[in-house]
C-alpha cells in the first residue's frame, strides 16, 4: 500500500492590499496592532499541530529565486515582514518549524484573455449586473467579518464551505457572459482562471514526496477549484482546514471558568 502526501488547503484574504490584482479588494486590516498579532500568533499554534513538512505560498513559480532569497534574509533577520499573509502566516509559521525553504506555485499571467471586467462595464446586461452586485456582497459581507472577528474566526469564516462555494459561483456566473459568436466569458473562465488553477494544482503535486505533509495558503477564490483538483486527482490525503481551525474554539471553551 502506497502512502501518500498530506494536504491541507488554507483560504485566506489578502492582508496587503498594495500588491492585490483582483478587480475587488477587501478592507485593509491593520495587522501588525499587539491585538492582531496576537490573533496572528494563535492561528500558527493551531496550523503548527498539522505540523507540516513544506508551505506552499501564492507567489509566481517562476520568482522561486527571489522568495528563497526572501525568506533566508528573514531567518538571517535582514527582512521585515510585510502585512501580506504570505509573511504573516507563511514565513512566520516556516520559521517555527525550522524550515529552510518556502514554495512558490502559482502562474498568474492574462496575455491573450479577454479583459472580462472592462467588458462588463461596457457591455452592461443583467447578468453583468447581477455580478457586481453579488461581488460587492460577498466583499461587504467579509469586511464586516474581518471587523468584528478574530483572525481565527474570520478563516473559519472564509474556508466555510457555504462561503467558498460562493466565492467560486461568480466564476461559474461569468462564464455565461457573451453570445454564441462571442462566449467571451467562457474564454476567459477557461483560458485564464481554470488554467491557472489546474497549472497550481500541477506545481502543487510537483512538490510532494510521499512523506510530505503540505499546507496550501492561497487566496479563498482559489480553494473551490483546488479542492476539487486534489479530491479528483486522488494523489493527496486530505486534512480538514475546518477542523484544524476549530481546535482553538474547542479549546477556548474548555478554558473558560
Amino acid at each position: 500500500m502506497v502512502n501518500k502526501p498530506s494536504i491541507m488547503i488554507l483560504g485566506t484574504d489578502h492582508f496587503e492590499k498594495s500588491a492585490v490584482q483582483d478587480y475587488a479588494r477587501t478592507d485593509e486590516l491593520d495587522i501588525f496592532t499587539p491585538e492582531k498579532q496576537l490573533e496572528i500568533t494563535h492561528v500558527l499554534t493551531i496550523l503548527k499541530e498539522y505540523a507540516p513538512t513544506k508551505i506552499v505560498l501564492e507567489y509566481p513559480l517562476k520568482y522561486q529565486s527571489s522568495l528563497t532569497v526572501e525568506y533566508q534574509e528573514y531567518l538571517d533577520g535582514k527582512f521585515k515582514l510585510s502585512a501580506n499573509e504570505r509573511h504573516q502566516i507563511g514565513f512566520q509559521l516556516a520559521r517555527e518549524l525550522g524550515h529552510k525553504n518556502i514554495f512558490a506555485v502559482d502562474w498568474n499571467e492574462e496575455e491573450g484573455v479577454p479583459d472580462i471586467f472592462t467588458y462588463m462595464q461596457r457591455q452592461e446586461t443583467e447578468r453583468s449586473k447581477k455580478i457586481f452586485n453579488d461581488l460587492e456582497k460577498i466583499i461587504a459581507e467579509a469586511n464586516e467579518k474581518s471587523q468584528t472577528l478574530t483572525i481565527r474566526e474570520y478563516l473559519l469564516f472564509l474556508n466555510d464551505t457555504k462561503q467558498v462555494r460562493k466565492n467560486h459561483q461568480l466564476y461559474t456566473d461569468i462564464a455565461l457572459l457573451g453570445d454564441n459568436d462571442n462566449p467571451i466569458g467562457a474564454n476567459w473562465v477557461a483560458n485564464y482562471w481554470y488554467y491557472r488553477n489546474l497549472l497550481i494544482y500541477k506545481n502543487i503535486e510537483s512538490l510532494a514526496c510521499e512523506p510530505d505533509r503540505l499546507l496550501v495558503i492561497y487566496g479563498v477564490g482559489h480553494v473551490h477549484l483546488l479542492n476539487q483538483l486534489v479530491h479528483e486527482g486522488d494523489h493527496f490525503t486530505i486534512q480538514n482546514v475546518m477542523e484544524h481551525l476549530g481546535v482553538m474554539r474547542a479549546k477556548e471553551k474548555n478554558a473558560q471558568p
